[in-house]
């Protein structure tokens, strides 16, 4: 903002254009009008009809505009994309740069389209997995440099190197990341968080528990299946299409007996089943197929589907005890209690909406004032959920998932983040935790 103010003060006036990820198009808005209200700000977010009476304010007005914000799902969506190719942009700026990290995805195929004299590109998250997607996010910085030599970027960024062999390509791999600096050192600006502010140093530590019998007997009972499993395909057996990888399934395991089904059995599906006909979307239905359906459902789900149709099925609705029927669940509800006790806030995260309902109900049941937003929540919503979770400091916990929370938003107010499953992308994790640490923390 500062950077387009200083341009608008040499006389460089716009338009300019931002794409953001939707859940900070709100906060982006805002910054502008805290930090700068001369500009002009315009933002391109609406539903579809909307947008085309925008299309003609932004066009009547273009002498008067100085900063379009639209988000990445509307600037690559077809009539819109050819909009902003033809408003001949001064400075283009992409939030959350490492989203066009794939030169071969739809996104930056659009993106590239659309001319600007300038181009920058904001991210928190530098290259996770290889210098490939470093060439890909050069060449949509400057595509006159970089795009005639793309072939020969990728052929110095593609060689992976291996301990094993002989022939000393680790040292020429290290060699090759030095040359990668090197080159890199003009396009790129890097800033750490103790270069610009002093922020309170941040402790992490792993909290062990212990699993409960109910879940022991479903971590057991998995393992016992691949082990026979395993066994019957060595001595040549059919399995069908069985599969053989257990992970996901030891992990809900760990995390909580509900994402299996084990309170409901199946005499117990069958009287539900019946009981749905009494609601009038299954009227028609049988109740076998009702029941066939069930089956597959977790504890959980079905839980979910009592509490949707109350009238008929809200004597079968799971009682409380079963929430917290967790190893995890004890040791989440220790550490907030002695947090809340302390004064502190704190994020809790998890990868699954499926926790997150379970993770509700056991809040709910502390009595823990809470406020949630996963990838469901809608643009519209979140930033009013950031603001109550800000201004109401009595709600001491907020419920986020790691892939919606995880990036561009500022969650400074809170002091303690707690990562209920940890994501297979450590990366992700840290960008997570990183929502309380930072600015204004």
């Amino acid at each position: 903002i500062g950077f387009l103010a200083h341009l608008y003060e040499k006389g460089i006036k716009g338009p300019h254009l931002i794409v953001v990820p939707s859940s900070t198009i709100e906060n982006w808005l805002r910054e502008f009008q805290k930090f700068c209200p001369t500009l002009s700000v315009m933002p391109y977010y609406a539903g579809q009809t909307e947008r085309a009476e925008i299309r003609e304010t932004i066009e009547e007005n273009r002498e008067n505009i100085n900063v379009v914000i639209t988000t990445y799902t509307i600037a690559k969506a077809k009539v819109d994309a050819h909009f902003l190719r033809h408003m001949d942009f001064c400075v283009c700026v992409y939030d959350e740069g490492h989203m066009l990290k794939s030169s071969k995805s739809v996104l930056y195929e659009k993106l590239i389209r659309i001319p600007a004299r300038f181009r920058l590109l904001l991210t928190g998250t530098p290259l996770q997995n290889n210098l490939q997607e470093l060439a890909s996010l050069l060449g949509f910085i400057l595509p006159q440099v970089f795009q005639d030599r793309k072939a020969d970027l990728h052929h110095i960024f593609a060689n992976k190197a291996t301990t094993v062999n002989e022939s000393h390509s680790t040292l020429l791999s290290a060699q090759r990341i030095e040359r990668a600096k090197l080159m890199l050192k003009p396009f790129v600006l890097r800033r750490k968080k103790h270069q610009v502010i002093d922020l309170p140093p941040k402790f992490s530590h792993v909290e062990y528990c212990d699993l409960h019998e109910s879940q022991k007997a479903i971590y057991d009972h998995e393992k016992e299946e691949v082990r026979q499993l395993l066994a019957d395909r060595a001595a040549g057996k059919k399995t069908g299409n069985k599969s053989a990888n257990i992970l996901m399934r030891l992990r809900q395991a760990a995390i909580h007996p509900l994402l299996y089904r084990r309170h409901y059995k199946d005499d117990t599906l069958k009287r539900m089943a019946k009981a749905c006909t009494k609601e009038p979307i299954f009227r028609e239905s049988n109740p076998n197929i009702i029941f066939e359906e069930l089956t597959f459902y977790s504890d959980l789900e079905c839980h979910n589907l009592c509490v949707k149709y109350p009238n008929s099925l809200s004597k079968f609705a799971l009682k409380e005890k079963e929430w917290m029927d967790s190893g995890k669940v004890d040791k989440l509800c220790e550490l907030l209690a002695r947090f809340k006790q302390d004064g502190d806030r704190t994020l809790v995260f998890s990868q699954f909406t499926k926790v997150m309902d379970i993770l509700e109900r056991v809040l709910e049941n502390q009595q823990l004032g809470f406020v949630r937003l996963d990838g469901q929540t809608s643009v519209e919503d979140r930033q009013s959920i950031l603001d109550a979770f800000y201004e109401r400091t009595e709600i001491p916990v907020f419920l986020l998932s790691t892939k919606a929370g995880g990036a561009g938003i500022n969650l400074a107010c809170a002091n303690k983040v707690i990562i209920f499953d940890s994501s297979f992308n450590p990366q992700e994790d840290v960008q997570a935790e990183n929502r309380a640490h930072r600015v204004g923390q």
